[in-house]
This record gives structure tokens, C-alpha cells and sequence, in this order.
């Protein structure tokens, strides 16, 4: 069974280009071009890990995150922004993301990263 990542980035290119990168490291990548049709993928189907890019148009990866917690499932979830500034990073985390990859990144980072994220144990859900 492989392994289903979702992609939410607004910046086609970007988007494209971790498109080709996850799905050449052997994952089932789907993708979304903005929160709401990424929201929307999320309730609809099952993924081990969402790369959620902060600032995106119609809802923003923290508001997408927050979503999710109230969700009956909880994948793994890594914050992909040029937007490191610590107020950031700390609300991601306490929405239940487990790190971030700040643009531009390597390819191999963002596979070592994908891989660190699907390592670590699922979030829990407290409701």
C-alpha cells in the first residue's frame, strides 16, 4: 500500500514541482490548489501526511489546519511557507501540525522531511 500525501499550495509551479519530486520518491500524491479544495479532499478521502502551504487564497493553511481538528481523523501535517516567524511556527503547532519546510527547499530536503513527518506517530484526537 503506498503511502497518500496531499499537496495544498497555491503557487502552481511550487505545487507541481513537489508533485513530481513525492510522486518520483514513490508516494501517492494528490494536490489542491488552495484551503477550501484541500479541505474539501480531506473529507472526502484518507492521507498519511498534508503539506499545507500557510498563505493561500479562499482559506489559509492555518485555517485548513484548525478545520481538521475537528475532523474524525487527523493526518500528519507539515506547514510549507516562506513564512518562518516564530508566531507561525507556534500556532501551526498548536493546531496539531508536526513541523514546517520553508520555501525553497531542496528536493532532498523535502523528501527527508516527508519521511521524518511519516515516522512519527499520529496525531491524537481528543474528542
Amino acid at each position: 500500500m503506498t503511502t497518500a500525501i496531499l499537496i495544498a499550495e497555491d503557487e502552481a509551479s511550487i505545487r507541481e514541482l513537489m508533485d513530481l519530486i513525492l510522486t518520483q520518491a514513490g508516494f501517492d500524491v494528490s494536490t489542491a490548489p488552495d484551503g477550501k479544495a484541500a479541505l474539501d479532499l480531506i473529507k472526502r478521502s484518507r492521507f498519511d501526511l498534508v503539506l499545507l502551504d500557510i498563505h493561500m487564497p479562499r482559506m489559509s493553511g492555518l485555517d485548513v489546519l484548525g478545520a481538521m481538528g475537528r475532523l474524525a481523523y487527523m493526518p500528519r501535517v507539515l506547514m510549507v511557507t516562506a513564512n518562518t516567524a516564530a508566531e507561525s511556527v507556534r500556532e501551526a503547532v498548536g493546531l496539531g501540525c508536526s513541523g514546517y519546510i520553508a520555501k525553497p527547499f531542496a528536493p532532498a530536503v523535502l523528501v527527508a522531511r516527508v519521511h521524518k513527518a511519516l515516522a512519527a506517530p499520529a496525531p491524537l484526537l481528543l474528542h
